[in-house]
């Protein structure tokens, strides 16, 4: 052991005397800052590039971790030309001198040089002991480090340490990647390093030999490396933090300075004390005392250094507070950017005009997330929220090096969405002030918006957000695979679902080098399939190779909590949103002074009482005010706060008491408002609610009552109910409004619907509001599936028009009596008329509905809506229904019904007369291939069971859906091609009279791996079927020759299930897989398709290592060359049926896939070289085949002829 200790002393001595490194950030001759990629290029042609390799090498291997660290690139000052009078540019490109961002005191200490050495004194407060042993291990606290060599050195060092652990595969605890550790550690290596030379090059002692030394010792196990790696990682850190502080306040001259500078030596010597430690525990082998002291937060050396850092902390925000908070701002910038050399971004990255960027970032999502964001930021006082940014577990969360979680959790209205809005703004700030390639995206969920609780929301706005870097997102840049995937759905008349935004969020998280996701009121989000949201999280987390961070706020609700606690979490307690409620207070009590005096004399009183009452509860301080603010005389004001009620619920009781005291006509206003805003489809505007509330339900007439202010209805509501200023829509003043009525009032959906529903009916049967309001389409208008806002000259009546349906669906379902239910039918069925004869009323509504044409027959709304309209059974008998009729884009009833899963309504259609096979008039289909292409499952089953065909075609060429298992399929629907297949027994090798052929073609055109293996494994298709029909000829050809010649289907049907790669094809246009491959190169290297180029090149691979022969006979007289393919314009010229058609360059590639206008421009020189490339296997393999003889005589003869060339 003593050898052991004096070989490292000796190590140590010499990493002392290191030479410094070269500056790799260093500044021109007139001051300006080198280009850092030229920079980077310099040094590689140099050869020294210590510090840039170790750090790209830790990149390189595991690009999870954030090998560059976050910091604002500063320049570096030496004494050299730390005085120097040259300027720079600032951020805004105006000229400005030099400034460190510092304090002056602070500036003035770092250039003379008097700092002080607060290790040294650090090293001096140590027990003797301690101070031996670190002197045995050759720790000399007044010697002079050279801080770049050190970093160096370091980086290097611990890139072994991952290399190792790599090799190793070594984790902890079957959880945490022990390579983990050492990414985390050069990160704040590279990050102490760039700190320290900008602001206190003078201050370069530290803990840097001993580190040095711990990273010298043996380490044969996981667990070892974790204790060694986690020891490592802990001092960083608490030294990274310490410096920053140092850096920025340590010289100052006041009380608070002296403090920290206390603070400071106390955390350095907890540092020392447990390297110390460390090492010793580590050099015996003893590693097991270490991590119990590591993972026990409660006791130990390491919960030690971390209470003297929290220490640190508090002092350093006291210094922050006097010094205005510029210096702590300045620091956080220069820890989180550092400049990134991203050119992958910048070349996924397109620009487009601004119409089209709006149509596809608005069919995206069209949430208005920045409206939302700038209501709660208008809403929040100013300068509240600071206290989160500070808080230790955020900034582990913020500076972590890896991909993190954190979970911000409180009580009902203790503001948590203002702090979610103080997060965003404080990522947008930085993210704006440097501006860089990061990705950043956050979504407000909100119960009382529909949209706004779905997990497919959340998901389509993050994709929106995502579309382009922060830096880009205002600039009409977005990516080159978002535009191509809006073009081939829109194609197919397809919107993004939840897989296709997980894949596309998968992308775009690993495109940007780092991507923050903030969501807000997770509780909110639909209760059934939230589950749903955080599994994509879950996912996007596993699967991203980038640096990501989520920030999730919400209540700690049982299955929220069950959920997320396991991630680190922040419990908002009251004493941490004390002081912003303080100033919440003040700020409201300004306003309040300036419209009564009355309340200037007693401002202390009311701001003590209201704040020392709140109990960190916004809404209930906000409550409060609103009621003071009635109050005219000071004895009332007394009166009012000597009464407060204590809690939120009893807040909301009064204020309902004072509801029910008003007469009957305003008590009923104010309820109506209030059950119209909780029951509303979508925000309801200032005018729609105001109109809205003069219909009453309860009379059962259409006769509406006198128009409303927005003030006396807000006056009415008694906060309840505000108008979000942002959007000018009327909403609760809090999400406990919503639950105080339904849980407290019994308002629940079916209440507030059954009122809203029965006003909407009454409203439609209105005789004069139809013709006053609606604007009659012209005869060669286009018809939407929903009726358009602009179509109506009233926001209600299009509200109406929209929602009702929605609002009356499912009324006995949800808890309706029948009673009232009764009330709901007749005025439906007023409303409907008969069923092939409509009421006038239901005319006007339908003629702007696209699939309820001809107007006449309200029996085609039923099967849209099926059961969810109830409707006495003396309706349906009313007339024999005539069940051939269509709709005028020709779907019969039977159709219809399948379509949108109706089983009720098929099954009273089926007993009328309905049939099941092919039926239509323009489109023609059958029940079960409505249900399949809509993914309906059970309603598949139930047409199964009455015996519906499953292996009916529809026998046209231009359908692409032409049986249910076709449908199935393109759906990629692995549910219903199993009921299919197992139950309904489809035939899985069916010639299909389309473009695939059968419906192995289609999965495996569609890449759909899991289908393909499905149908080959469990329902038995043929793998080697000759298509009768189609473009491809077989199935392995159509996965060849999909859209981006996807290569897992291909090794699964050539490698896995050896397919015949020389299956003749003569249906196809092309004669053998090999020569359509080749032949599609060409399409390729036209359109730039450089990534589809290289899949086409290595499925020739595949194939040629399968035995795929390059010149193929594939019937009398007729060879194919693929060779010969891959120059040519035309893949068969060797046809003998003389059809010049087959031989046009076209780029047929079926639906949904991209043309020459979509490329994604990444270089026609990458897909050339792949094409030249795949020439020289074709060559090469033709010749081996040859001369080997593994040609046919017809071949062989056809190669001799051709190329001239005979065997030896």
């Amino acid at each position: 052991m003593d050898r052991w200790r004096a070989r490292l002393s000796r190590r140590l001595k010499r990493f002392q005397h290191e030479e410094p490194a070269a500056d790799t950030q260093s500044t021109l001759p007139d001051c300006r800052r080198r280009d850092p990629v030229e920079h980077v290029k310099e040094l590689s042609m140099r050869g020294s590039t210590a510090s840039i390799s170790s750090e790209d090498s830790i990149r390189n291997k595991n690009q999870h971790e954030e090998a560059v660290p976050r910091s604002l690139p500063e320049k570096r000052r030496s004494p050299s030309n730390s005085n120097s009078p040259c300027h720079i540019k600032s951020f805004t490109g105006e000229d400005r001198k030099p400034d460190s961002g510092l304090p002056e005191s602070s500036k003035s200490g770092s250039d003379e040089g008097k700092a002080e050495n607060f290790w040294k004194e650090a090293f001096e407060r140590l027990p003797p002991t301690s101070q031996d042993r670190l002197r045995a291990l050759g720790y000399e606290p007044g010697a002079e480090t050279q801080q770049a060599g050190a970093v160096d050195i370091l980086l290097n060092d611990l890139q072994e340490k991952r290399v190792l652990c790599e090799e190793k595969t070594w984790k902890y605890n079957n959880e945490i990647f022990v390579r983990d550790y050492a990414a985390k550690c050069a990160t704040w290596v590279k990050l102490i390093g760039d700190l320290v030379v900008p602001f206190a090059p003078s201050q370069a002692a530290g803990p840097w030999g001993l580190i040095k030394v711990a990273l010298e010792i043996p380490v044969k196990f996981a667990d070892e490396m974790v204790a060694l790696l986690g020891t490592v990682e802990r001092v960083l850190q608490a030294t990274y933090r310490g410096r920053e502080y140092e850096s920025a306040y340590a010289t100052g001259n006041n009380d608070i300075a002296d403090t920290l500078r206390r603070n400071l030596v106390n955390v350095y010597q907890a540092i020392l004390e447990l390297l110390s430690y460390s090492i010793n525990m580590l050099s015996k082998s003893t590693w097991t005392r270490i991590l119990d002291t590591m993972f026990d937060k409660g006791s130990g050396l390491f919960s030690e250094l971390t209470a003297k850092e929290e220490e640190l902390a508090k002092t350093a925000q006291a210094c922050s507070a006097a010094t205005g908070g510029k210096t702590l701002y300045h620091l956080q910038d220069v820890r989180r950017h550092l400049p990134r050399i991203e050119t992958q971004v910048a070349e996924s990255l397109e620009k487009l005009e601004w119409g089209e960027a709006m149509e596809i970032l608005d069919w995206i999502s069209p949430v208005k997330y920045g409206s939302h964001h700038n209501n709660v930021r208008g809403n929040r006082t100013p300068g509240t929220g600071e206290w989160l940014l500070q808080n230790g577990t955020f900034r582990d969360w913020e500076e972590s090096s890896s991909s993190a979680v954190l979970w911000l959790r409180g009580s009902p209205g203790v503001g948590k969405t203002f702090l979610t809005s103080r997060v965003i703004d404080h990522v947008q700030d930085t993210l704006t002030r440097v501006p860089n390639d990061e990705g950043f995206a956050y979504f407000y969920c909100n119960r009382t918006e529909d949209n706004r609780t779905r997990p497919l929301a959340v998901a389509r706005s993050y994709v929106r957000q995502l579309s382009a870097s922060a830096s880009k997102s205002s600039s009409l840049y977005i990516q080159s695979r978002l535009r191509s995937t809006y073009r081939e759905l829109r194609m197919c008349g397809e919107d993004l679902d939840f897989k296709r935004c997980r894949t596309l969020l998968t992308e775009s998280l690993n495109l940007y080098p780092r991507t923050t996701l903030v969501l807000d009121a997770f509780d909110e989000c639909d209760l059934t399939s939230r589950g749903d949201l955080l599994q994509l999280f879950q996912d996007l987390l596993s699967s991203s190779t980038r640096p990501v961070k989520l920030f999730i706020a919400s209540r700690p609700d049982g299955d929220v909590q069950q959920q997320v606690r396991s991630y680190p979490n922040i419990d908002i307690q009251a004493t941490d949103n004390h002081q912003d409620i303080q100033a919440y207070i003040s700020q409201e009590m300004l306003k309040l002074i300036e419209k009564n005096r009355a309340f200037g004399k007693l401002r202390d009183e009311i701001e003590s009482t209201l704040s020392e009452r709140s109990q960190g509860m916004f809404q209930w301080t906000y409550l409060q005010l609103k009621q003071l603010g009635k109050c005219m005389s000071p004895e009332a004001i007394r009166e009012c706060l000597g009464a407060l009620p204590k809690t939120l619920d009893e807040t909301y009781d009064r204020l309902y008491e004072e509801i029910e005291e008003n007469p009957p006509h305003d008590r009923d206003l104010a309820l109506r408002a209030l059950k119209w805003v909780l029951a509303a489809r979508e925000p309801l505007s200032r005018e729609l609610l105001l109109e809205a509330v003069r219909i009453n339900p309860d009379v059962m007439t259409t006769e509406l009552c006198t128009p409303i202010t927005d003030d006396a209805l807000l006056a009415l509501c008694r906060n309840f109910l505000v108008i979000d200023s942002e959007r000018d829509v009327w909403r609760v003043s809090h999400l406990s409004v919503a639950e105080y009525f339904e849980l407290r009032r019994s308002w629940t959906t079916a209440v507030t619907n059954f009122m809203v529903g029965k006003a909407c009916l009454l409203f439609m049967l209105s005789d004069t509001c139809w013709n006053e309001s609606i604007h009659a389409p012209n005869d060669d208008e286009e018809l939407y599936a929903l009726p358009l806002e602009y179509d109506f000259s009233r926001p209600f009546l299009y509200y109406v028009a929209r929602y009702w349906p929605g609002h009356i669906a499912n009324l006995r379902y949800i808890g309706v009596s029948d009673d009232d239910l009764s009330t709901v039918t007749k005025l439906l069925e007023k409303f409907l008329g008969a069923p092939q004869d409509s009421s006038a009323q239901y005319r006007v509504w339908a003629r702007y509905y696209s699939e309820l044409q001809p107007v006449e027959y309200s029996l085609l709304v039923m099967c849209l809506y099926g059961p969810y309209l109830e409707v006495s059974d003396r309706w349906w008998n009313e007339v024999e229904l005539d069940l051939a009729n269509t709709n005028d884009s020709g779907d019969t009833s039977m159709l219809l019904a399948a379509r949108y899963g109706h089983i009720p309504t098929l099954r009273i259609l089926l007993a009328k007369g309905g049939n099941l096979g092919i039926q239509g008039s323009s489109t023609m289909s059958t029940p079960l291939i409505e249900a399949a292409d809509r993914r309906r499952v059970e309603t598949a089953r139930f047409l199964l069971n009455q015996k519906a065909d499953v292996n009916l075609k529809i026998d046209r060429m231009s359908a692409y859906r032409t049986c249910a298992l076709e449908a199935a399929i393109m759906e990629e629907d692995s549910d219903m091609v199993q009921l299919l297949v197992s139950e309904g027994h489809a035939d899985v090798n069916m010639h299909l009279d389309n473009y695939y052929g059968s419906p192995l073609a289609v999965a495996s055109f569609r890449n759909w791996l899991e289908g393909t293996k499905f149908l080959v494994e469990q329902g038995g298709a043929d793998v080697n079927l000759a298509l009768q029909y189609g473009n491809y000829g077989s199935a392995l050809a159509a996965a060849a020759g999909s859209c981006g010649a996807y290569l897992e289907t291909v090794k699964y049907l050539v490698e896995v299930r050896k397919a015949d790669v020389n299956l003749p094809l003569p249906k196809s246009r092309y004669g053998s897989v090999l020569a359509m491959v080749a032949w599609r190169m060409k399409i390729a290297v036209r359109n730039s398709h450089c990534r589809r180029a290289a899949n086409l090149r290595e499925i020739v691979r595949i194939l040629l290592a399968a035995g795929a022969l390059v010149v193929l006979s594939v019937g009398k007289r007729k060879i194919v060359d693929a060779l010969e393919a891959s120059y040519e314009r035309g893949c068969d010229n060797k046809r003998d049926d003389g059809n010049p058609g087959e031989d046009s360059d076209s780029d047929d590639e079926g639906p949904g896939c991209l043309y020459e206008e979509d490329a994604d421009h990444e270089g026609v020189e990458e897909a050339e070289e792949s094409a030249k490339a795949m020439r020289v296997y074709l060559q090469r393999a033709m010749w081996q085949q040859y001369t080997s003889g593994a040609l046919g005589r017809k071949e062989a003869k056809y190669v001799e002829a051709k190329y001239g060339q005979t065997k030896a």
